[in-house]
């Protein structure tokens, strides 16, 4: 099996089960640039199963969420069949791609979803010059590659349907569409990025019904705070939710919203339509974009950063009588595993 090296910034639950998978069908080591972050709870590490190789950098905090530190150069001079960038734009990363520019070596680079390079500013010009120079790249969905494909030669591109969950989950998840469901769920941090005050707004000008806010974090007091929550009766903030509670939110729900401005991906879309949990997001959300846009419920996903356009999509979604919508999320769900995930990876790492 060949010797595979994937670099990451910080380890998360989503992606241990792919790596796992991954892990079955080559020499797997995951190298994480630090073992701790501030914004997430690592309790979870101790007890899970790992059938991977795991190494972690650390460093010198250069502030934000970067670290310094020239180890990364002794991995990539290892004799690595395969090297994955996970995280192109990140200091570490950054510096092991120009390294590997000057040397010779050849890389892949993984991008979880949109890269949104529309924007004329010194930082897209930057991305865009870390971006070129891989020997192959590996995005989430369709519609990135498509996007991708504006500044590199298609057919180095690979898309792959990105998700954390595997046939089995769906096929659980699936059973459990079928119950009457009320009120909207918005699932997301309190970050600029996801939009969660467009949703408020929303939820301000829909007295008549209950919104609830999940998993805001740390930020959840500040949320409230800023956003005047305690004014408005129909909102309610859960700080947290265990994934069987926030999988029975998902259940109960008429509508999952998700407001993002710009967002890679948003796994949520994958979890709610496992359900069948019927969708209203925006053009900003990666994963939003390439379960809806080619379908005929394009209609559900409203301009980012629009308010006026969220509430009609939700009031829309709201309206409807059948079971159409939901039946075809289900279908589509079951299109993104994490087992599709790996087939696709491996034809790369393959080749």
């Amino acid at each position: 099996m060949k010797e595979v090296l994937y670099i990451s910034n910080v380890e998360v639950p989503y992606r241990n089960e792919f790596f796992n998978q991954l892990a079955l069908k080559c020499n797997l080591t995951v190298l994480y640039e630090k073992s701790k972050s501030a914004e997430r709870d690592e309790k979870w590490t101790k007890s899970i199963e790992r059938k991977y190789n795991v190494e972690y950098l650390d460093g010198v905090h250069v502030g934000g969420d970067n670290y310094f530190n020239l180890k990364i150069l002794k991995y990539v001079l290892h004799k690595y069949d395969v090297i994955i960038i996970g995280c192109y734009n990140s200091l570490v990363q950054s510096m092991a791609i120009l390294f590997m520019r000057v040397i010779g070596k050849k890389y892949i680079v993984n991008l979880d979803g949109e890269i949104f390079l529309h924007e004329n500013s010194i930082k897209t010009t930057l991305k865009k010059f870390l971006l070129k120079g891989a020997s192959h790249y590996l995005i989430a969905g369709d519609s990135a590659q498509k996007s991708l494909a504006q500044i590199i030669d298609n057919n180095k591109i690979t898309s792959y349907p990105f998700s954390s969950l595997t046939r089995r989950d769906i096929d659980m998840n699936s059973e459990l569409n079928n119950m009457k469901r009320d009120g909207i769920l918005v699932v997301g941090q309190y970050y600029d990025y996801k939009g969660l005050d467009i949703a408020v707004e929303v939820a301000k000008e829909m007295p008549d019904v209950e919104w609830t806010f999940v998993g805001t974090g740390r930020k959840t007091e500040r949320f409230c705070e800023e956003q005047q929550i305690k004014e408005y009766k129909n909102i309610k903030v859960i700080l947290f939710l265990q994934k069987k509670e926030l999988y029975e939110a998902y259940r109960k729900c008429r509508v999952l919203v998700l407001p993002s401005r710009q967002e890679c991906w948003g796994l949520v879309v994958n979890e709610a339509a496992s359900i069948g949990t019927p969708i209203v997001a925006t053009w900003g959300s990666g994963a939003a974009v390439d379960y809806l846009s080619d379908s005929q419920y394009r209609c559900f996903l409203a301009k980012p950063d629009d308010t006026q356009d969220l509430k009609k999509k939700v009031e829309d979604c709201l309206k409807q009588k059948s079971d159409e919508y939901s039946d075809f999320l289900v279908r589509k769900s079951k299109m993104y595993t994490i087992e599709k995930c790996v087939e696709k990876y491996m034809s790369v790492i393959e080749e």
